[in-house]
């Protein structure tokens, strides 16, 4: 078993750290691994490494993390550039293949969206369709309902007309009565006159 030093941190420390997670960050490393190569250089944890680095030593090298940073940056587009292939020792059916797959995806993703669209307007058709039926019967269930509005209407109005007329005959038939009425007593009056009279 690795003894791991507890004695306190020199400056040499410090600066060996900072040496072996600038290069990390350079290189597009991890501070993880950097924390784990510095734990293996100077016989320490890797905790120990990442909390001294943490709280002591990256603030006196903020100015070289930020050359690391830039310097990693230069890297990662060289080797894009590196990956990238040159134009020229490219054969000419790889462009071929790469277009004709990237037509085919194309050609798929068309079919699909086409076939979802088929069945949309089939599914439009058919409420179209069935918008148009309801529509129908709402024009027929209206000519009924106009046609039974006349009805009801002159029904209404022959019923008016034969209560105007039930009105008159009962207000002839009380004025009649008031007269014969009338009358009866005019006799009956005379009668009695003539009985006293007498």
């Amino acid at each position: 078993m690795k003894t791991m030093r507890q004695d306190a941190w020199t400056a040499e420390d410090d600066a060996k750290l900072a040496d072996i997670i600038l290069q990390h960050i350079r290189e597009g490393s991890t501070q993880l691994a950097a924390f784990e190569e510095g734990a293996q250089f100077l016989k320490r944890t890797p905790a120990a490494c990442g909390y001294r680095w943490n709280a002591c030593v990256r603030k006196q090298f903020l100015e070289a993390i930020d050359f690391a940073k830039l310097a990693r940056k230069e890297h990662r587009e060289e080797q894009s550039k590196q990956q990238q292939p040159d134009q020229d020792s490219v054969p000419d059916s790889a462009p071929a293949m790469v277009t004709w797959n990237a037509v085919m995806r194309f050609l798929r993703q068309y079919r699909r969206d086409f076939t979802g669209l088929q069945a949309r307007v089939k599914q439009l058709e058919r409420d179209a369709e069935s918008a148009r039926g309801e529509v129908d019967k709402l024009r027929r269930d209206k000519v009924e309902l106009l046609a039974q509005l006349r009805r009801l209407s002159d029904e209404h109005l022959v019923i008016s007309e034969d209560y105007r007329a039930l009105l008159s005959i009962v207000d002839r038939a009380r004025r009649r009565q008031l007269l014969d009425a009338g009358s009866e007593n005019a006799e009956q009056h005379k009668l009695d006159e003539q009985d006293r009279g007498e």
